[in-house]
């Protein structure tokens, strides 16, 4: 009788490990396929900026606007001279005169 009970507990525990690897097998594989999905989402991201330089032509620029306008609503548009003002300095003050 004993050898019966030792058998029955060992194949319990042997289908409970089973289970279990099968069980984090699948955990496993849904995790990797979240990252994925989730790293492809990042990599699909617009930048929420653009830098419009010097060297480009209007024609460059205004595609480089046109683009971006088209991703983002809530467009706005600042120019400042780099040379006499920091962007903070020129953000904090377009902001001023709007209140």
């Amino acid at each position: 009788m004993e050898v019966w009970r030792d058998s029955i507990l060992i194949i319990s525990v042997l289908g409970t490990l089973v289970f279990g690897y099968f069980l984090m097998a699948r955990l496993d594989k849904y995790l990797d396929e979240n990252r994925k999905a989730i790293e492809k989402e990042e990599e699909k991201k617009e930048p929420s900026c653009v830098m419009l330089t010097e060297e480009m032509s209007d024609e460059d620029i205004a595609e480089e606007v046109r683009k971006f306008r088209e991703t983002h609503e809530g467009t706005r548009i600042i120019l400042y001279d780099s040379s006499d003002t920091e962007l903070s300095e020129s953000i904090e003050y377009h902001t001023d005169q709007k209140q």
